[in-house]
């Protein structure tokens, strides 16, 4: 990943899709009542409607901004707090954020009961004994992420929300280990492709109930398998990013745009649209001087404008962008040759 020169702000737009494509992922894996249409248009940004998502993505920036302090340690009220973030505000009070449950729990899919957890008074002890394994550095990174997703699940310390706290668990595991693709990798988005697969990785490790021990290859398999396919996804989208982003560079700024202009172009070819008020987001500019810029770029043939008042977007031309962008597959499961 280090080859890759970003500029930051465009590093941290492309992080901010990270965390919404992570988030709808995520939730769509015990909600499939999310449509695949719903969460690319997510891209742009988050639905009001859909609060567990939103709550998934404040607590993917929690844990992003945990991770880049050397000082934080995993311990049970950093798990805790992941969860809290994960389900406060929630219609159903029964969750319980940031509380290990205090019933008896399962695991279903389609209704029907696939795993039986331990017993609530097993938890607190069985969360010390995690948190202690995880601190040992004789585990490579990438499977301790693999472990603590696996056993976050078996234990089940909470009422609700246990697979995304397990998910935010390993996504902090491997970024404040060095191995979070400069915090770009979106595991959840594998999972949610290959959701079948990913349920039977689990449930042929775990088995029917908590186990005492286990053999976690299959699931460590599974595991380091959408390590590699989403690294090599994101490898590529860096670089067909960084090469969309030269081009346009290249051949614009000796046109006479300013660099604010560019920037919304940059932005515009990366999200398929912008609108005035994105602008003036990206760029700080006033209400006026953000119309202004637009309308400049729709005279010089650079941006398309679609719609009216409010509503109105625009679309970069062919002037812009000669070269698709890769974004994440859809619907299916992408395999290694």
């Amino acid at each position: 990943m280090d080859r890759f020169l970003l500029m930051p702000k465009y590093e941290e737009w492309m992080r901010r899709e990270a965390f919404i494509r992570q988030a709808y992922s995520s939730t769509m894996i015990e909600n499939p009542s999310i449509s695949e249409e719903e969460r690319a248009k997510a891209e742009v940004e988050l639905s009001v409607d859909r609060p567990d998502v939103a709550n998934y993505a404040r607590a993917l920036e929690f844990v992003d901004f945990m991770s880049r302090d050397q000082d934080v340690v995993l311990d049970e009220l950093l798990i805790r707090q992941m969860h809290w973030f994960l389900m406060r505000g929630m219609s159903d009070h029964h969750y319980l954020p940031g509380q290990y449950r205090k019933e008896t729990n399962w695991i279903e899919d389609n209704g029907i009961k696939v795993y039986q957890p331990p017993h609530q008074l097993d938890i607190t002890p069985l969360m010390r004994e995690l948190v202690e394994a995880l601190r040992d550095d004789g585990l490579h990174p990438i499977l301790k992420a693999g472990v603590a997703h696996v056993h976050m699940v078996a234990i089940h310390p909470f009422v609700g929300g246990n697979g995304r706290t397990a998910r935010l668990l390993e996504t902090f595991v491997l970024q404040s280990s060095g191995w979070g693709f400069r915090n770009l990798l979106a595991l959840d988005s594998y999972y949610q492709r290959s959701r079948n697969e990913y349920i039977g990785a689990l449930v042929s490790t775990l088995g029917s109930k908590f186990p005492d021990r286990y053999d976690a290859t299959s699931w460590l398999d599974f595991f380091c398998m959408s390590v590699v396919v989403q690294a090599r996804l994101l490898e590529s989208r860096l670089t067909e990013w960084q090469m969309m982003v030269d081009n346009i560079h290249r051949e614009l700024r000796p046109l006479g745009l300013l660099d604010r202009q560019i920037d919304g172009l940059v932005y515009a070819a990366r999200k398929g649209e912008i609108a005035r008020r994105d602008y003036i987001e990206v760029t700080g500019v006033s209400h006026l001087t953000a119309t202004r810029d637009l309308a400049s770029m729709v005279d010089k043939g650079y941006l398309i404008a679609e719609g009216m008042g409010r509503n109105r977007k625009y679309r970069t031309t062919s002037a812009v962008l000669a070269r698709p962008v890769a974004h994440e597959p859809v619907g299916a499961q992408q395999r290694l040759p």
